[in-house]
């Protein structure tokens, strides 16, 4: 008789640690959740892009240096795959270029 007994409060502290383990779990869930919305919903941390004054003036900067505004001297695309079509490839800012 006495094993029972103590097998009976066994399966009592397995089940309060597991309902206790879920509840926390329900907890997280829906602290994460809250964060996910707001983030989502105020957007005031927006990625800036530089205003087309401040483009103008970068690519005005590498024209001076005799860099090709257009790819930024590399002569190629970002992903290197394509020749840039207003130097030519050679990476060099001239006059007579068809560029920005």
């Amino acid at each position: 008789m006495q094993k029972k007994r103590n097998n009976g409060w066994l399966w009592m502290v397995v089940l309060g640690c597991c309902l206790t383990l879920i509840s926390c779990g329900e907890l997280l869930s829906s602290i994460v959740e809250g964060d996910m919305n707001y983030a989502l919903n105020n957007p005031q941390q927006q990625i800036s892009h530089p205003s087309q004054k401040a483009v103008d003036k970068e690519s005005e900067q590498l024209r001076k240096k005799g860099i090709c505004p257009s790819c930024r001297g590399m002569g190629k695309t970002p992903d290197g795959r394509y020749t840039c079509s207003s130097c030519n490839g050679t990476g060099k800012y001239t006059p007579t270029n068809n560029n920005e």
